[in-house]
């Protein structure tokens, strides 16, 4: 998708691009990131501790895990979303999908873009974006960005809202071309976000957006990442090498467990993630048909810890909780995929990644009613994820594909779990199959692609709470199938009109799976819990030949269940939100009147069985965008 196409969705975050491409979506209760759940084609990763199912890199620089994703999004040259296993053209695994996120490349000009919004609820967004030569082969490109707003939950305890959020940050990329065929690039991202509660409240509250709670809450996060690229073009091929060194901390994040005004009930949790790789590619020369490919190297060196108390009422007596943990994983993996065109027509390709997981849990729980508990485990497994495809050309302008490729999410370790039996998990093995269509046709101005896909899961991870205690951990249903089609489309009937859309529909069914904290109840058949039934986009834009355009779009997101057990209260059916846009774009100007949720939809973007609570969505917003260049 380039930065248009984002535009004309008001795609402003990761979590916007649900319903904008086919078979992806995003969970989330509004804590820029943390315990959000991504999914892709009816894989997802849980809400604590698993490794993700869509795998994230932005300028080539990967990410962690789904907790630690950035959230917002920088200004865009391009965001490509890659459905299905990516293992043999990624460092870091992808098993289900990628989302591959590209920042603009400074020109041969210096440049400055300084955009203002206002909005709703105090909504205020200040971003400057500079970028040009230097000198001496050096350029350089600058994103500094400001946002706040009042929070949506009004606390009638405390007389005020509590789910205010800020965020400040700085993109900051150095280049060095000592030569044309030599790139050096120095990247470095900073992010603090001050923000307040969670966004949650009583699921059958008349008023989604009050909470009684006498706790305020409280969610802080800092990032820090900086990575040393170097490439190196030859006719031979381009070599690549990222080096990447990362910190994510939350400290703390508070939560009230009650909401209703009633004393002791409060979770606080204090995370960090430190994580460094690195990654050595090769890939094929533009036009070396009929040999093309791309294979590498990648190494990484992921350090998690924790710090989470939880206190709360049982019998009438309070009670507290407090677990510290640290979890090691280190990954190494090689991969590669090679294409073959055999004539004009036909082409085929191959890949394979190899990878091996080393992975140890340190765990210690500690509470006033009970002796401590321990878990102190470790181990390592190898991997390989092969695929193979075909791609014939009917003619210049329509292709038919088929793919299958085998996704690994490898096993390991729960830190909310008190005893060794529960805190490990193993490996989740994924058989993928799709087959497929593309069409680009020039003289009507239109272009689509169909795909239908099948896909057999084993051991699919699942969170699930311990009844007997707060412990969450991570188990495995045996099997799991993932069936279901995406559509994409866009045209120009017109000059001026674009009219874009997509759907996807997802069948992921529970084949066989017993909950092992209660294993007299069967969940065959049941849905897989945080996947939507289907999600849809369509969107229309049209540029008046004076400057003026006027642009409308609709998501909708499908029935989605969120427990295994598919109980209807903690269920969301279907809702489409309706947004729109009125501006002006000049030479070096363009302001824009916006409307979001025009129709004041309500709906709930996450939902939590264990404390009868869910996130209401954004509610009705209006704003107006000024932008700026010279």
């Amino acid at each position: 998708m380039l930065d248009k196409d984002l535009h004309l969705f008001q795609v402003e975050s990761v979590s916007d691009l649900a319903g904008v491409v086919p078979g992806l979506s995003i969970v989330t209760s509004d804590t820029r990131g943390y315990g959000d759940v991504i999914s892709m084609r009816g894989e997802a990763n849980t809400l604590f501790f698993s490794p993700p199912s869509v795998g994230m890199v932005v300028d080539d620089v990967p990410m962690g895990d789904v907790s630690s994703y950035p959230t917002g999004l920088l200004k865009m040259e391009q965001v490509q979303v890659l459905q299905g296993p990516q293992g043999t053209i990624y460092g870091r695994n992808g098993a289900a999908g990628m989302i591959d996120m590209t920042t603009p490349h400074p020109g041969t000009t210096s440049e400055t873009h300084l955009s203002t919004e206002f909005g709703s609820y105090g909504l205020w967004d200040e971003r400057l974006t500079t970028s040009g030569p230097l000198g001496n082969g050096f350029s350089q490109a600058i994103q500094i960005y400001h946002q706040e707003r009042d929070g949506y939950i009004y606390n009638t305890t405390l007389g005020r809202t509590t789910d205010d959020r800020s965020v400040t940050g700085l993109l900051a990329n150095l280049y060095w071309k000592p030569s044309d065929d030599t790139e050096w690039r120095l990247r470095v991202l900073a992010e603090r976000s001050n923000d307040g509660a969670q966004r949650l409240s009583l699921l059958g509250s008349p008023d989604p957006f009050k909470v009684g709670s006498i706790i305020p809450g409280e969610t802080d996060m800092d990032r820090c990442q900086v990575s040393l690229h170097w490439t190196k073009v030859a006719p031979w091929g381009t070599m690549k090498s990222i080096t990447t060194l990362q910190d994510w901390r939350m400290d703390p994040s508070i939560t009230d467990l009650n909401l209703t005004g009633v004393p002791g009930w409060s979770s606080t949790i204090i995370q960090d993630q430190k994580m460094w790789t690195q990654e050595f590619r090769w890939e094929s020369p533009e036009d070396t048909k009929p040999w093309t490919w791309r294979t590498g190297m990648f190494f990484m060196k992921e350090m998690s810890s924790g710090d989470g108390t939880r206190d709360f009422i049982q019998g009438g007596w309070p009670l507290s909780e407090r677990t510290i943990y640290e979890l090691d994983q280190w990954n190494a993996a090689a991969y590669g995929r090679v294409g073959y065109a055999i004539n004009p027509q036909l082409e085929v390709l191959a890949g394979m990644r190899v990878e091996y997981v080393d992975s140890n849990i340190n765990r210690i729980k500690t509470s006033n009613y009970m002796a401590p508990s321990m878990v102190v485990e470790g181990s390592g497994s190898w991997y390989a994820s092969p695929e193979l495809g075909l791609t014939y050309n009917l003619n210049d302008s329509t292709k038919l594909f088929a793919r299958s490729a085998i996704g690994v999410k490898p096993a390991g370790y729960s830190a909310f779990a008190s005893t060794p039996t529960k805190a490990s998990y193993e490996d989740e093995q994924a058989w993928t199959n799709e087959i497929g269509m593309e069409a680009t046709l020039p003289d009507p101005h239109i272009g689509f692609s169909l795909k239908g896909f099948w896909n057999h899961i084993h051991n699919y991870q699942m969170n699930i709470p311990d009844v007997a205690s707060t412990d969450y951990f991570t188990v495995n249903a045996e099997q799991v199938t993932s069936t279901g089609v995406e559509a994409q489309a866009k045209w120009q009937p017109v000059d001026g009109l674009t009219l874009q859309g997509s759907a996807g529909y997802v069948y992921s069914i529970l084949n066989s799976y017993q909950n092992p904290v209660t294993p007299s109840i069967n969940y065959d058949g049941n849905r897989v819990p945080f996947v939507p039934e289907f999600t849809s986009a369509l969107g229309a834009r049209y540029d008046f030949p004076k400057g003026f355009y006027v642009q409308s779009a609709v998501r909708m997101i499908g029935e989605t269940y969120f427990d295994e057990a598919n109980r209807r209260e903690f269920r969301q059916g279907s809702y489409l939100c309706w947004d729109a846009e009125l501006g002006y774009v000049a030479k070096d100007f363009s302001i824009a009147l916006f409307g979001r949720n025009l129709l004041d939809r309500g709906y709930y973007t996450y939902i939590n069985p264990q404390v009868t609570a869910g996130s209401p969505g954004d509610p009705q917003i209006f704003g107006v965008r000024a932008t700026l260049d010279f």
